[in-house]
């Protein structure tokens, strides 16, 4: 985790100079304490302009701008049409502010008004606010429906139809030519004559959302389950051979195979708390039990133990879907041999897998949070592999590796603040309470220092915040779960509602390391603001 220090010395993020004809331009972001940047954050900078001569504009503006996009591949018609690239493209963010003219210049001045900036280097300072939700629903600048020419051929482009109401999702890279969540802002110097191409210029940022309310732990477990039975191999009496047999030094029969009443059943258990939650970047809290369910004069080994992350990445682009599978190992050891309980142990005791195998060992930095966003959602199962071993006779031993599986969800771990807690919390328990109602419980959060005293009353959230649902049952032995219909999406966490967002401070709380892999422009996911989707190798 990233402490988050607001006093820390401002990191100016630069973009790539663009621009001609005598302009220039550059987006330069003030990141500070960030190292990633959250929900109810300002985003700070300035936009920077180098004139070699007087030039002629109509307007700067800098835009704050989030994009979901994925590109599929239709599944084939039944009257053989073969199958073509679907894209699918939601504005899940945008905000957009004039940094040039100033209001009282151009008031009174029409649209198609030309500013002359003299030549020299002069700076434009912007603020955003990062909201909670996307708003791709109401963004009526999404692409319009139309056909562009690739490598691939023609590739058909229209607008969405589909749109879920949820909190921002995550940056996310790592699927090429397939799906990207990029974040970024960009700077748009409007010349004033059409023969003068725009300057346009855009520095990417890295978003990681605040996580919902947590539910209070229950105090129970989930779990994954899987029972094994080992045999044992015992040597039977040496089989008679014959006089020319052995001349020709045949070989003896292999020993017979029996199960026996001492061949000992064990269960093994993959626990994770009530309800099944990990965070970024924190240690996963797993507890792995075996179990005997009859006693045995052996003991039991652990030989190898295998723990993973798999991530299931659910992209839809109109009517194609697909799954993208990704995993990370968390922690991998063979050959270890240590003994599990004592030869003691009578039937039905129970041993706990020491921790200290996978204590200390914290979720990758490239690892992002659960999400569901209108074309792609992230699940998590935590997957383990646990080897074990019994000496069955003299000179062999039996090894099974029983693999286990459970569903779990992660969160990003930023916390949200208590004042937005408790402003959620007010709202669910009298959802018809306006916001003029409010006031009493605002300036108690003002007296306890919760609050800034600056903001005012009005910041509950006009509709409550759903009820967590209810956790889902115990796996089947070795199971994660029962299987879920065809194209089924689980329920996204509830979101908190853009209301609060307007007068709420920024999030202090510490922020995990998030990294995930640099993603540069993507030739087949690429598309220019104006032309639509185009095929940049061209």
């Amino acid at each position: 985790m990233v402490p988050y220090n607001k006093d820390k010395p401002i990191q100016p993020v630069f973009s790539q100079w663009a621009g001609g004809g005598g302009l220039n331009a550059a987006v330069v972001l003030h990141q500070g304490g960030n190292a990633n940047f959250t929900n109810l954050d300002e985003i700070r900078g300035k936009i920077v302009i180098r004139c070699s001569k007087s030039v002629d504009v109509s307007s700067i503006a800098v835009k704050l701008e989030g994009e979901s996009r994925t590109r599929l591949m239709s599944p084939g018609g039944v009257n053989g049409e073969k199958p073509r690239p679907q894209l699918e493209y939601h504005k899940i963010l945008y905000r957009v502010q004039t940094v040039f003219p100033p209001p009282d210049m151009a008031e009174g001045r029409g649209s198609k008004a030309a500013y002359t900036i003299p030549a020299g280097e002069h700076e434009y300072p912007f603020r955003f606010k990062i909201p909670f939700n996307n708003s791709c629903a109401s963004d009526r600048s999404q692409v319009a429906a139309g056909i562009s020419i690739s490598g691939s051929g023609l590739e058909l482009t229209k607008p969405p139809s589909h749109h879920v109401k949820k909190t921002l999702p995550p940056t996310l890279s790592g699927f090429p030519g397939e799906a990207e969540i990029r974040y970024y802002v960009k700077a748009t110097v409007q010349r004033n004559s059409w023969w003068q191409e725009n300057t346009r210029t855009q520095t990417p940022f890295t978003f990681l959302p605040l996580e919902p309310p947590r539910p209070p732990p229950t105090g129970s477990e989930v779990y994954a389950r899987q029972n094994h039975a080992f045999n044992v191999v015992e040597t039977g009496p040496e089989p008679t051979r014959s006089w020319m047999k052995g001349r020709l030094g045949a070989k003896k029969e292999p020993a017979a195979v029996q199960a026996t009443s001492e061949a000992p059943v064990v269960s093994v258990d993959a626990r994770l708390p009530e309800p099944a939650l990990l965070t970024c970047n924190q240690e996963i809290p797993l507890r792995i039990i075996v179990k005997r369910f009859s006693g045995c004069s052996h003991v039991i080994y652990l030989q190898s133990l295998q723990i993973s992350l798999v991530a299931l990445t659910k992209i839809r682009a109109h009517d194609a879907h697909r799954t993208e599978a990704t995993s990370w190992i968390i922690m991998s050891k063979s050959n270890m041999g240590v003994v599990i309980g004592s030869q003691a142990d009578a039937a039905g005791a129970e041993a706990v897998i020491d921790d200290r195998l996978w204590r200390g060992v914290t979720l990758p930095n490239t690892v992002a949070p659960s999400f569901e966003t209108c074309n792609i959602a992230r699940s998590y199962q935590l997957d383990i592999k646990v080897g074990l071993s019994y000496p069955a006779g003299v000179s062999e031993s039996q090894t099974v590796v029983l693999p286990l599986r459970l569903d779990t969800e992660v969160l990003s771990g930023i916390t949200p603040p208590a004042a937005l807690l408790e402003a959620v919390a007010l709202a669910k328990s009298n959802p018809r309470r306006t916001s003029t109602m409010t006031a009493p419980v605002l300036d108690k959060l003002k007296t306890e220092g919760r609050m800034p005293a600056e903001f005012g009353a009005g910041q509950v959230p006009p509709t409550p915040t759903d009820e967590a649902g209810p956790s889902e049952p115990p796996a089947r032995p070795g199971m994660a779960g029962d299987a879920l219909p065809p194209g089924y999406m689980r329920e996204a966490p509830p979101s908190y509602e853009d209301a609060v967002a307007t007068n709420m401070p920024p999030v202090s709380a510490p922020r995990p390391d998030y990294a995930p892999p640099l993603a540069a422009e993507d030739d087949l996911l690429g598309r220019d603001e104006k032309r639509g989707w185009v095929d940049h190798r061209q």
